[in-house]
């Protein structure tokens, strides 16, 4: 899993939004910040064009003829499909130019947020066979400290991999086919991130290339998203599934969920153990 979270924390640079009005603006997903000058200081704004709120810290370096906020410190949860100021810096001397040099960390999600914690997850692949649960809760040899509630299902190359929740596909990375122990596999996983109604994301990992949904897509629960692969980093054929309030940042990279079996009854996570199949819904797929 630890190329997974470089490649996500590489993709968390692209994918810019369209410039923010009056300075340049500085983007990560779709999320831009941008200043504007006036005659009493200087504004800063932030458009977030995600579907999840977005964790938004400025830390400012210096500044040029402006008051620096306490600490030097400004954090701002954005919400989904908001625009927000996000601080405002005053003139010391009037007349004359102002300037600040800054440090700007944009993350999807929020660590206040908790999500639905009664919210029961199906299983996240179909087929016709049970699969067994390789890796758990609780921390393991790659699942340590911010990935600790994350799941390792083993399952033969090209199980259907499903939606466990509803939600709108966040993010996208396909078109690798290698995979296996070799550092140089890292940042060459293929993936999926889908974001919920209560601001949480679930990522499933190591796909097979071919990716049946896009950024964008509204999918149901059961949709098919792919096919389970061994992309990237990853020992053997297998999805790894979990779920976050934070894309990045800590703490909430992971949460625990629930999850539940074809008749609704909640599971036992438990390494070792083998899970049913969820059922594939064959459309409702919204683009």
């Amino acid at each position: 899993m630890r190329g997974l979270l470089l490649l996500l924390l590489m993709l968390a640079t692209t994918g810019c939004a369209s410039m923010a009005p009056g300075g340049a603006a500085h983007c990560a997903w779709r999320v831009c910040v941008s200043h504007t000058d006036g005659p009493v200081g200087r504004d800063y704004l932030a458009i977030n064009d995600e579907p999840v709120p977005v964790t938004i810290v400025m830390i400012f370096r210096s500044a040029e003829n402006l008051q620096l906020p306490p600490g030097g410190r400004v954090e701002t949860v954005v919400p989904p499909r908001a625009t927000v100021d996000l601080a405002h810096l005053r003139k010391v001397r009037s007349g004359q130019r102002v300037g600040a040099s800054l440090a700007l960390q944009i993350d999807l999600g929020s660590s206040t947020n908790e999500g639905d914690p009664e919210f029961t997850y199906a299983m996240p692949f179909g087929g016709s066979e049970p699969r067994e649960l390789v890796q758990g809760f609780g921390g393991s040899e790659t699942h340590l400290a911010s990935m600790q509630y994350s799941l390792d299902f083993a399952m033969p190359i090209g199980t259907p991999i499903l939606a466990a929740r509803e939600g709108t596909v966040l993010l996208v990375q396909d078109g690798f086919t290698e995979g296996g122990t070799d550092p140089a596999l890292l940042e060459r996983a293929n993936l999926v991130v889908i974001a919920h109604s209560d601001g949480t994301m679930a990522s499933y990992g190591h796909l097979s290339k071919g990716i049946r949904v896009r950024r964008g897509d509204r999918v149901p629960e059961g949709a098919l998203l792919g096919y389970s692969g061994e992309t990237g980093f990853a020992g053997q054929p297998h999805l790894h599934f979990h779920v976050g309030s934070r894309m990045l940042g800590e703490p909430g990279r992971t949460i625990p969920i629930r999850m539940r079996g074809s008749r609704g009854q909640v599971l036992d996570l438990k390494v070792g153990s083998r899970f049913e199949p969820a059922e594939r819904r064959m459309h409702g797929v919204r683009r």
